[in-house]
């Protein structure tokens, strides 16, 4: 009869070398406790000021309550970094905060937003694959 390696050395059903299953939940209850932390760090401090430790100069969007769709900087060879906005959240952002609808925000966006150039520091916007595969 073949070894049952899943139960090997466990009476209780537990996996071989592995801590039992309330271990490992309580490990992963302290792994999403720990993101937690992170995202209300992250909420709470100013991502201006903390991109503007690592890179020089960078251009933002003039309306702050776009730093909540900053998804990071791209750094590009031979050119200036520059900071990275998801589309998605943006247009999310002008819903909310204009009361517009998806169309009427979609569009303001690509006139008003990423149709402007401000120079090689003009940021750059990501549509998020997520958000393309919906």
């Amino acid at each position: 009869m073949p070894s049952n390696r899943l139960n090997k050395g466990s009476s209780s059903g537990e996996l071989a070398g592995k801590p039992p299953v309330q271990e490992r939940l309580n490990a992963n209850s302290a792994s999403v406790n720990n993101f937690t932390q992170q995202q209300e760090y992250r909420l709470n401090t100013d991502i201006r000021e903390h991109l503007e430790t690592m890179w020089e100069g960078l251009l933002y969007l003039s309306e702050r309550e776009f730093d909540a769709a900053i998804v990071g900087v791209a750094d590009r060879i031979g050119m200036s970094a520059v900071v990275v906005y998801d589309t998605t959240k943006i247009i999310d952002i002008l819903c909310e905060r204009d009361g517009m609808d998806r169309d009427e925000a979609a569009e303001y966006y690509e006139f008003n937003i990423a149709g402007a150039y401000v120079g090689d520091r003009t940021p750059m916007f990501i549509a998020m694959i997520d958000d393309l595969m919906w």
